[in-house]
């Protein structure tokens, strides 16, 4: 009975640290640099025929540039599809808190460099949304395909 009691507090005690890690994020390592990362980050993009980049932002020299700080490199790119986004933002308009798609290509204190972005399940139910498994399966290697070409 003590173990059980033991066990059932240790599972209570680490279960909500266990949740907070289960951010939704997926992180690939890069065998590029930063620069080189997300240059190929933005032609995959531009390329694919899928999407489009809506943005792009340099937080090392943002930094710099605004606000007098050194920051490791650190790049963001806003990606998406117009079309298909705007149909999901009919579902959920909390979703364009989420979209467009952001992919997040940043060097660790290590110099490895890696390349973050949000699992599109996890994204979507974050929002009620669930599209079913056949398109979330079609977006999936739609970005996969994407996020390959950057890093590999």
């Amino acid at each position: 009975m003590k173990n059980a009691l033991v066990l059932c507090a240790t599972v209570f005690l680490t279960l909500p640290a266990a949740l907070a890690h289960d951010s939704g994020l997926l992180t690939r390592p890069s065998k590029y640099s930063v620069a080189e990362t997300a240059e190929r980050m933005d032609a995959a993009i531009r390329s694919s025929g899928a999407y489009k980049v809506f943005f792009r932002l340099d937080h090392a020299a943002n930094a710099e540039q605004e606000a007098g700080m050194k920051l490791r490199p650190s790049q963001l790119i806003l990606f998406g599809n117009p079309k298909g986004g705007a149909v999901l933002l009919q579902s959920s308009a909390t979703l364009g808190l989420d979209l467009p798609n952001r992919v997040l290509i940043w060097e660790d204190a290590s110099g490895k460099v890696w390349l973050t972005y949000n699992d599109i399940r996890t994204l979507l139910g974050r929002h009620g949304i669930n599209p079913g498994d056949e398109q979330l399966k079609a977006i999936e290697a739609r970005q996969k395909t994407l996020f390959d070409k950057a890093v590999d």
